[in-house]
C-alpha cells in the first residue's frame, strides 16, 4: 500500500468542538423523525456512536415528550376522565378541574402548539438544508438552542433560563 492509499483509508480523529457540533445535530436529525442508522451516515460517524449519544442523553424519552400531540394529550385526558368516571372513582370538583384543562387544552395556543410549530419547522430545515448553503449545521444548532430555551421558560412561565 503506497502512503497515497493510506492516506485515504486513515481517518482523521476529530476534535471535541467537532464532536459536540456533530452530536447537537444528531440530536436535532433524531428529534426530527431520523433513524439512527441515517444520522450516522449524514455525520459520517459509526451507528454506535450516534446509539451512545443517543443512551447517555436519553433521546427517546424527550422525543416522546417533545412530539406528542396536543390530539393526543387531549384524547388521553378525556379517557382518563371517562374511565374514572364509570369506575365512581372522581369527585365533582376532580371532573370539573380536568373538563378545564381539557377545554384549555383544545382551544388555546399554549407550549403544545409551540412544539408542533417547532416540530414542523426543524423538518422543513433539515429539507432545506439539502440545497441552502446559508443554512450550516451550526446555525441549526444555534435555532434549536434557543427553540429549547423557549419551551424550557415557557414551561417554567416565571423565569428565564440561564440568567
Amino acid at each position: 500500500m503506497d502512503t497515497t492509499e493510506k492516506k485515504k483509508t486513515t481517518k482523521k480523529t476529530p476534535r471535541k468542538g467537532q464532536l459536540n457540533t456533530e452530536r447537537e445535530l444528531a440530536k436535532f436529525y433524531f428529534f426530527n423523525g431520523e433513524t439512527q442508522k441515517s444520522i450516522a451516515e449524514k455525520l459520517g460517524v459509526s451507528a454506535q456512536t450516534v446509539n451512545r449519544w443517543a443512551k447517555e442523553d436519553n433521546w427517546e424519552s424527550l422525543r416522546a415528550a417533545k412530539t406528542i400531540t396536543r390530539t393526543e394529550i387531549v384524547n388521553n385526558m378525556l379517557h382518563s376522565l371517562n374511565d374514572r368516571i364509570n369506575e365512581g372513582n372522581i369527585s365533582a370538583d376532580e371532573a370539573a378541574k380536568m373538563a378545564k384543562a381539557i377545554k384549555s387544552l383544545d382551544g388555546e395556543t399554549n407550549i403544545i402548539t409551540v412544539i408542533e410549530v417547532f416540530t414542523a419547522y426543524n423538518k422543513w430545515l433539515i429539507t432545506r438544508m439539502q440545497f441552502d448553503e446559508e443554512l450550516t449545521p451550526e446555525l441549526v444548532k444555534v435555532m434549536n438552542r434557543y427553540q429549547d430555551l423557549y419551551i424550557a421558560e415557557n414551561l417554567n412561565a416565571t423565569k428565564v433560563v440561564g440568567r
